[in-house]
């Protein structure tokens, strides 16, 4: 009798010592939330879900019937605001990834070959969800082809396989503007530099990520 009494007590000895232990790693964990020495409680974010982005979609070499070269790209609009104006860097490689000094303007007789060309579209409406739907794109010179214009460079159109597009800035409805604070990075690390085949064929789609604050 004695001994099962002497059992009892230390069973429940051994019970109060595995709750106060639980009470003390308790406590120990809330502090370590409070000072924030090793754990952190972090609190929902007003912002979340809202992440809004634009999709490069493809930036292709294409051909018109007549055998016309142009640059077709496409874009998807996953904001909750309509685009209605973007402003964009172009640039041109060949087959073996060598960028291309070509002409972009050459309806412009003082135009001079560059790398890259930057171009501004009006009345884009690209509705919130809608991926764009146009026939053409920026023509290419074919100096072999338009016998009806005046000879400028060396055909280097003529070579080009491979395009890329940066968006610079793009205008919305509600009046915001978004400024892709990547563009300059763009700039640097593909134009007129000699760039991956790799690269060039898994670059699309490419997303551009927006704050929720565009405009600021």
């Amino acid at each position: 009798m004695k001994r099962h009494n002497k059992v009892i007590a230390y069973m429940v000895f051994l019970l109060v010592c595995v709750l106060t232990g639980c009470a003390q790693k308790a406590d120990e964990a809330a502090t370590a939330v409070s000072s924030g020495d090793t754990l952190e409680t972090k609190e929902p974010s007003d912002n979340a879900g809202q992440t809004e982005f634009i999709v490069h979609e493809s930036a292709d070499i294409l051909y018109y019937e007549n055998g016309y070269p142009y640059i077709h790209d496409i874009l998807t609009n996953h904001t909750g605001s309509t685009i209605t104006e973007t402003e964009y860097c172009m640039l041109a490689y060949d087959a073996d990834g060598m960028p291309l000094k070509l002409y972009w303007n050459f309806l412009d007789s003082n135009a001079e070959c560059s790398y890259d060309c930057v171009v501004r579209t009006e009345d884009v409406n690209l509705l919130p969800g809608q991926t764009e739907n146009y026939r053409g794109g920026w023509s290419l010179y074919d100096g072999e082809k338009m016998g009806d214009r005046l000879w400028v460079g060396e055909g280097e159109a003529n070579q080009a396989a491979y395009s890329l597009f940066c968006l610079k800035e793009v205008a919305f409805e509600d009046g915001s503007v978004w400024s892709n604070p990547e563009y300059d990075d763009f700039l640097q690390t593909y134009a007129g530099r000699q760039t991956d085949v790799e690269a060039l064929k898994s670059y699309y789609p490419y997303t551009y990520n927006l704050k929720a604050d565009k405009g600021l």
